[in-house]
């Protein structure tokens, strides 16, 4: 199986020369192979034109599972202009974590109503289905997929991805787990929880063949936006040096990150990982790069 990138940027589209390198699109992920149906991971602006590809050039992939890590702005606005949901023909799955509040079909229709958009939901061509999730394990086309909640300010999942003894782990989006009640008579129960957060985290990317991990700040950046729900490079230090893994995809590229300046967050992480003796090849994810698995 295969990984293409086609939006890495966090928060918002960032497009312009000072970020031509990584790209400006938000999140978005195809995961392919000859056997399965397509796999496609969040829906930013960087779905536009991997629906234009599916449309013209892969015409025989006519079933499409559509996983959203999570609601956020950045993760769903590129939903309405996927080409294969105006043609018919096509069968869209869409999966995403329950809201209590909220349905995610409603939360998604609502980005389509006539105010925000021309096209409304009932006269899109392809059959859609949704798929509320929680923490669980489900099967697709071959792969065995798992969710885990990750910590952010909205109800957010990782996917965990194994087919034939190849693992991709997909984590945007999350931050340490922290005291944020500050409440010090139950410190020592708090620190073990945090604790044994933090590990299943590491238990749930531990091993894999790939891990796209959200790393939009570093060390120094992080104490100003703790909160935000994004991670650093401390702390996905950390977690790696635990786990195992093999290659490591920095994610998430925050939208004023111009692109020397993302190469050089790289280059440290490789560093810091090669003087620790772990073998974990580092790169930073990159519109248009195809990962093999």
């Amino acid at each position: 199986m295969n990984l293409t990138f086609w939006g890495v940027r966090g928060s918002i589209s960032a497009p312009g020369p000072d970020t031509a390198y990584f790209g400006g699109n938000t999140s978005c992920l195809q995961l392919m192979d000859t056997n399965s149906p397509v796999i496609i991971l969040d829906a930013g602006t960087g779905i536009r034109k991997l629906g234009i590809e599916l449309a013209r050039n892969h015409k025989d992939k006519k079933e499409i599972h559509l996983f959203f890590s999570h609601t956020h702005w950045d993760h769903i606005q590129g939903l309405p202009f996927f080409a294969p949901l105006l043609i018919p023909g096509y069968t869209v799955h869409i999966y995403g974590p329950v809201h209590y509040e909220k349905s995610l079909e409603e939360i998604l229709d609502r980005q389509m109503e006539y105010t925000y958009f021309p096209v409304r939901v009932a006269e899109l061509q392809a059959k859609i289905h949704y798929h509320e999730l929680k923490e669980e394990t489900i099967s697709i086309g071959g792969y065995n997929i798992r969710t885990k909640y990750l910590n952010h300010p909205v109800l957010c999942l990782g996917y965990r991805f194994e087919k034939e003894g190849k693992v991709m782990v997909y984590c945007t989006d999350h931050e340490p787990y922290y005291n944020f009640l500050g409440e010090e008579e139950s410190e020592d129960e708090m620190n073990q929880i945090i604790a044994e957060q933090n590990g299943r985290l590491v238990e749930f990317i531990t091993g894999a063949d790939l891990l796209v991990m959200d790393t939009q700040y570093t060390e120094a950046e992080y104490p100003s936006h703790v909160g935000w729900g994004h991670s650093s490079t401390a702390h996905n230090f950390n977690l790696v040096s635990k786990s195992g893994i093999k290659r490591f995809a920095l994610f998430h590229h925050d939208p004023d990150r111009k692109d020397d300046d993302e190469k050089k967050i790289v280059e440290d992480m490789q560093s810091r990982i090669n003087a620790a003796g772990l073998a974990i090849e580092v790169f930073g994810a990159r519109e248009g790069l195809r990962v093999d698995i």
